[in-house]
């Protein structure tokens, strides 16, 4: 070794064995010198370095088209079917109705329907579940403790045998390769899934609950055309019978009389029955049994709630993009998506470090107790070689799986945009139908008013009487079922505008809220 420090040494103070010294390299090893990084840093360096390494071997989730580009494929410029539009705003749409009963009543089954209460712990659900998937990428830590004294037969040697120790066992399974980190993204979407089948929930229920009101509506007036016609109908048979008594009308006059009046009367339970019908619905919506729902004052009757002449102004990519549906078919999508990434990462390997440490103590009868450092440290590593084309298959699988979803996707779009523009058409024709049976109805109401004067004064026979009544009865009928199909399909237009449910449903669930509490406050 002194012959090597020595030889160095003569070789350095030699010049001729010193090569020439490059001043371009010089400067470069004086600026390297220079900006020489400290000894903390290069360690924080390093595990950036790592991470980047890491993070460059993580398999990505498959790819997929983003929500606003699949829409953009499928919207139309324009709606095909021409609305007065206006810029309303969708958010708690049941508004546009004016109706302060029905305001109280979808706020009242928002916050008390036990469907959206069981979606709500689904939600919960989902959350716990990523909670799960997001701890398998961080480090376990486990205490463990021994204490035991047992009889020891086999020599050497023999007696009773106490042990005590305790110790502390780390565990970590490096995502080398992203399987758990895709795992969690899948579980996220999952979330994502929940949150929005809420709202879906939610708008469905908020149009079911005014689509049930309307029809409560609708029947409480249909059961107040009959009876004010059983009463028209009375007043023509009392009139027949004082005729037939002065020898001015015969008896099948009263018969025909009688017979008209007979079958609306017989018209009036199932009508009744109608309405219990509806109130029973509205209790199940509104989480109640069907005698709690007075506090309302459903019972009272009502007109048909007319909606407005304008429908929001929103473009076909806006609806779509708002619509829970199809949110939830896109959830699906990039769940799936999540899932094809956590199958390929199946084919890379996987890593286990574990480590323990702990100190035991035992003694034997008549022996010194003993004390030991226990530790141990592992890392192991599991590669897939040969599965027989399973992990191959399941990748497969998951990739038809996504396919699916897009497809399903497409599908949503498609169908949403049917049902908008099938709602926005109806609203059209039955605003028209509403105003030519009013005319009707004014006509026929004059009809009536004649022909029963004209019976009266013998100018006209009670043929002409039934005629008229029948032709009133009819025209009301019509234009309380043309204002009930009105809207209903102001209700199914909304609907399928998606309601106004923002992402995280927090503008109607609030207002949903405040509803309730002002109406339990007012009760």
């Amino acid at each position: 070794m002194s012959d090597l420090n020595s030889g160095a040494q003569a070789e350095a103070s030699n010049p001729a064995t010193k090569p020439a010294m490059n001043p371009v390299a010089s400067e470069a090893t004086r600026t390297v010198t220079m900006t020489a990084i400290p000894t903390g840093m290069k360690s924080r360096l390093a595990i950036v370095m790592a991470s980047i390494v890491l993070a460059a071997c993580a398999v990505p989730p498959a790819e997929h088209a983003k929500l606003p580009d699949t829409v953009s494929t499928v919207a139309p410029a324009a709606w095909d079917v021409d609305v007065t539009q206006n810029p309303i705003e969708t958010e708690a749409w049941w508004q546009q109705f004016g109706d302060p009963t029905l305001h109280q009543l979808v706020a009242e089954v928002l916050a008390q329907n036990l469907d959206v209460q069981a979606a709500v712990e689904r939600v919960k659900q989902a959350e716990a579940v990523t909670v799960e998937q997001r701890a398998a990428l961080l480090p376990q830590l486990d205490l463990n403790a021994i204490g035991a004294d047992q009889r020891q037969n086999t020599p050497p040697p023999l007696g009773y045998v106490r042990e005590a120790g305790v110790g502390v066992t780390a565990s970590w399974k490096p995502d080398v390769f992203g399987g758990e980190r895709l795992a969690v993204l899948a579980a996220k979407a999952q979330v994502e899934h929940s949150q929005d089948a809420v709202d879906e929930l939610k708008l469905a229920l908020a149009a079911n609950a005014a689509s049930a009101y309307i029809d409560l509506r609708w029947a409480q007036t249909e059961q107040k055309i009959l009876q004010d016609n059983i009463e028209i109908r009375t007043r023509a048979l009392h009139l027949t019978q004082e005729r037939r008594a002065y020898g001015l009308s015969n008896s099948l006059d009263v018969a025909r009389a009688q017979n008209q009046l007979s079958d609306l009367q017989a018209r009036l339970p199932r009508i009744g029955s109608t309405i219990q019908h509806q109130l029973s619905l509205i209790a199940v919506y509104s989480g109640r049994t069907p005698e709690s729902v007075d506090h309302l004052l459903l019972t009272n009757a009502a007109p048909i709630p007319v909606p407005a002449n304008e429908v929001p102004g929103v473009l076909p990519s806006t609806a779509l993009l708002r619509r829970p549906d199809v949110r939830v078919a896109y959830d699906s999508v990039e769940q799936r998506a999540a899932q094809v990434g956590v199958s390929r990462a199946r084919r890379y390997p996987q890593f286990n470090l574990s480590l323990s440490d702990g100190l035991l103590a035992a003694s034997w009868v008549g022996l010194p107790t003993l004390t030991d450092n226990l530790f141990s440290a592992a890392l192991t590593a599991t590669s897939p070689i040969f599965h027989a084309g399973e992990i191959q298959a399941g990748i497969e699988g998951s990739e038809s799986q996504m396919r699916e979803s897009e497809l399903n996707l497409r599908e949503t779009l498609l169908s949403a945009l049917k049902e908008v523009e099938d709602t926005r058409s109806d609203l059209v024709s039955t605003s028209d139908s509403v105003v030519q049976l009013g005319t009707a109805l004014s006509a026929s109401d004059q009809a009536l008013r004649l022909s029963t004067e004209l019976y009266k004064g013998g100018a006209a026979d009670f043929l002409d009487v039934l005629d008229a009544q029948q032709a009133y009865l009819r025209d009301q009928d019509s234009l309380n079922q043309a204002r009930r199909e009105h809207a209903l399909a102001a209700v199914a237009l909304y609907r399928a505008l998606g309601g106004g449910w923002t992402k995280d449903g927090k503008v109607d669930v609030a207002l949903a809220g405040s509803l309730s509490s002002d109406a339990t406050q007012a009760n």
